[in-house]
């Protein structure tokens, strides 16, 4: 009976303990920062704002991207897409870390006008020609009648006939092309850098 009653007294002790232990236990983690997504899909040329949630006050959020040729960031957050292809885009704010999984797709507008060049920079040699992979395009299809001209910041360092690039100098210049074809009118802008 004495063991029955002295069990019945230090049951609420133990659970009193465990309550304790318990309470002691369930410390939350201190968070700094939240980012709401995790994968983003974008087509080139286009803009995201990352909208980071500041938790913990005062926090300084940095923003960096893996791939700075498929995606840069600004240090507010805004991401531009440059070209296809995939990167992480890394958020930092005290102890937090986030990536966002960025994809790239090229752009296809269905219903206007396009260029489409490989690449937005080209490294050639004094004496070089060479053929711009340059297309012109509305949507799928590929406009082989428009009318290209070529704006050339410094003519000193290249000459471009038709499609075909004379690198004459050393140095670099950013070109400009330019597509009309019937009422439309596109311009994308390239550099070239001559060794």
């Amino acid at each position: 009976m004495k063991k029955l009653l002295l069990s019945l007294l230090l049951i609420p002790f133990l659970l009193g303990c465990q309550n304790n232990q318990n309470n002691s236990a369930d410390i939350s983690i201190e968070q700094y920062i939240n980012v709401p997504i995790e994968e983003l899909s974008l087509m080139e040329d286009d803009t995201y704002q990352i909208n980071t949630e500041i938790i913990k006050a005062g926090t300084i959020v940095y923003y960096s991207s893996m791939n700075e040729e498929i995606a840069s960031v600004s240090d507010s957050g805004l991401i531009t897409a440059k070209k296809e292809g995939t990167t992480d885009i890394v958020i930092r704010g005290g102890k937090d870390t986030f990536n966002i999984y960025l994809e790239v797709t090229h752009y296809q507008a269905k219903d206007s006008l396009q260029i489409i060049l490989e690449k937005d920079s080209f490294t050639l040699e004094v004496g070089d020609e060479y053929l711009l992979p340059l297309q012109v395009m509305r949507g799928n299809e590929v406009i082989n009648n428009a009318e290209l001209s070529f704006d050339i910041d410094n003519k000193n360092i290249i000459s471009i006939n038709g499609l075909t690039v004379s690198a004459l100098n050393v140095g670099t210049t950013k070109c400009v092309v330019t597509a009309r074809y019937g009422e439309e009118e596109v311009s994308k802008g390239f550099n070239i850098t001559v060794y």
